[in-house]
C-alpha cells in the first residue's frame, strides 16, 4: 500500500469487518443496532450497506493514497444524509437508520482526517 498508515489501515480493517458482518448476518446486525426484531426491508438495507462498506474499504486500501480517504468521507457522508431521509419516511425500524447516520458520520470525520495526514512512502 503506497503511503498508507496505520490510522487509515486500522480503519478500513474495521469497515471491512463492519461491511462483512452486515453482508454475513444483515439481521443480526440490524436487530442489534435496532433494539428489536429488524423488518424485512431493514435487513434487506443492511445486507446492501454491508456490501458498500466492505467495497469502499477494499477500494480505498488499494488505492493506497490519501485522496481515496478524502472521497471516502464524502461517500460516508451521502450515506449519513441518506439514513436521515430514511429515518424520517420510516417509523418501524427509524432507530436503525438513525444509528447507520451516526455511524456513517463518525467514519465520515475519520476518513477526513485520515485522508489529511501526511503519508511517509517506505
Amino acid at each position: 500500500m503506497r503511503g498508507a498508515n496505520a490510522a487509515g489501515v486500522a480503519l478500513e480493517v474495521g469497515r471491512a469487518a463492519y461491511g462483512i458482518s452486515g453482508l454475513v448476518a444483515p439481521a443480526r446486525l440490524a436487530s442489534r443496532e435496532f433494539g428489536g426484531v429488524p423488518g424485512r426491508a431493514t435487513v434487506g438495507v443492511a445486507r446492501v450497506l454491508g456490501v458498500r462498506q466492505l467495497a469502499q474499504a477494499v477500494a480505498v486500501v488499494v488505492a493506497g493514497v490519501p485522496a481515496a480517504h478524502r472521497a471516502g468521507a464524502v461517500v460516508d457522508g451521502l450515506h449519513a444524509v441518506s439514513m436521515v431521509l430514511w429515518a424520517a419516511a420510516t417509523r418501524r425500524d427509524r432507530r436503525y437508520y438513525v444509528t447507520s447516520a451516526a455511524l456513517a458520520t463518525s467514519l465520515a470525520v475519520l476518513e477526513s482526517q485520515v485522508g489529511r495526514r501526511r503519508h511517509r512512502v517506505g
